[in-house]
């Protein structure tokens, strides 16, 4: 349960939603460590111009700061195959191109929607953590 102080200054406690009360200390410091990137990274895919692979890129580019260590350790196993599937195709011109736009060039949309739909589940996923599950996800009791 989390607590906060109601409009005369006396305690009371909220509900807490999602796994938070569950989670581990190291996990929630961990959710709130990558939250603002995975947060972005999602933006991305949702807002910018070109088909999913496009989005994708820039997505991706922007998560690749991040280590696997940075994550939840549920977490953890999700985004390294982000990593791995963005970047499995080596480029031919690696001065002029690298892996993961070499990728998304040989890449199908649907391997593409795929791998982002795992970042969704992934920013899902710390929300839940965090305190903050999406609706959809949320328990029926919650």
């Amino acid at each position: 349960m989390l607590r906060a102080l109601d409009a005369n200054g006396l305690r009371i406690r909220m509900q807490d939603f999602g796994t938070r009360e569950n989670a581990s200390s190291e996990d929630k410091a961990a959710a709130e460590s990558v939250v603002e990137r995975v947060c972005l990274a999602v933006e991305q895919l949702c807002t910018e111009k070109g088909d999913v692979r496009k989005r994708l890129e820039i997505a991706v580019m922007t998560l690749l700061p991040l280590q696997v260590h940075d994550f939840p350790k549920s977490l953890q196993s999700d985004f390294d195959w982000v990593l791995q599937e963005s970047t499995k195709y080596k480029s031919p011109h690696p001065k002029f191109r690298g892996d993961l736009e070499a990728t998304m060039k040989r890449i199908k949309n649907s391997t593409g929607q795929k791998i982002a739909q795992r970042i969704f589940s992934i920013y899902s996923s710390i929300q839940d953590i965090r305190g903050f599950p999406l609706l959809e996800y949320r328990g029926a009791d919650e």
